[in-house]
């Protein structure tokens, strides 16, 4: 089953996690910036997928952060798929 959140909640979550993952403050994290700039590994970018698809129960590519390489673009993303799963 599919978990339903607005898309600004899982911006929100995103922004959690790539702080968490990058040791940086949330606050300063910028969605629209790309995560690179963060400096999200690619081990990183697989371990939020693989996140992100235990959150919301819909399968998510491990390479799903170089198609939307910011927050902006993965959260929007992330939540259309939501809305169609």
């Amino acid at each position: 089953m599919t978990t339903l959140l607005s898309q600004a909640a899982i911006e929100n979550w995103l922004i959690g996690r790539v702080a968490e993952l990058t040791e940086t403050k949330p606050d300063l994290i910028d969605p629209e910036v790309a995560l690179q700039s963060y400096g999200v590994t690619s081990l990183m970018a697989v371990e939020i997928a693989a996140d992100a698809e235990d959150l919301l129960k819909i399968p998510i590519e491990s390479t799903v952060t170089w198609d939307y390489p910011s927050i902006a673009k993965l959260a929007s993303y992330l939540w259309s798929e939501t809305q169609s799963a």
